[in-house]
């Protein structure tokens, strides 16, 4: 008896960070003020927050995510390495810095099937994002970003 092939394909759900990522309260205008005013000057630049009031962002918001991530990341990736069919929540964590650049990716998840190293890849390859804002000035911080796999059977 012969079987039949059977054919994977995969769908791509953006998730953006919001659900990720806390908001910061109403305390955190001084945060910056706090923080910063006993460091030298050099030494305010290299803090990393965790808590914003204006989490970094993709240039063109999440259709120009959208848009970087169907051109950019190779979906087919988990398919490839045989993973088995469902749903995949790959989360990693950067730093956007005072001008944008996104250094420090780290995955979060370990799903394996080459997805946390294909959206690293990816983020690799982003242009500058908007920095997060604190107290009205650019800063330093982590960002938390989720992309989805869903492997289907069809």
């Amino acid at each position: 008896m012969k079987k039949a092939p059977v054919s994977f394909f995969v769908v791509l759900f953006i998730l953006l960070s919001a659900s990720f990522t806390s908001k910061a309260n109403n305390s955190s205008s001084s945060l910056y003020k706090s923080l910063t005013d006993t460091l030298p000057h050099t030494d305010k630049e290299e803090i990393i927050f965790q808590k914003v009031e204006v989490e970094a962002g993709f240039p063109g918001g999440e259709d120009g995510w959208r848009t970087f991530l169907q051109n950019n990341l190779r979906a087919e990736t988990p398919i490839k390495r045989k993973a088995p069919i469902g749903q995949y929540m790959v989360v990693v964590q950067f730093i956007v810095d005072r001008q944008g650049k996104v250094s420090d990716i780290t995955a979060l998840t370990n799903h394996g099937f080459g997805m946390e190293s294909e959206v690293i890849r990816a983020l690799k390859h982003s242009p500058k994002w908007m920095p997060a804002i604190l107290d009205g000035r650019k800063v330093k911080a982590y960002r938390k970003q989720p992309i989805t796999f869903v492997v289907t059977d069809k």
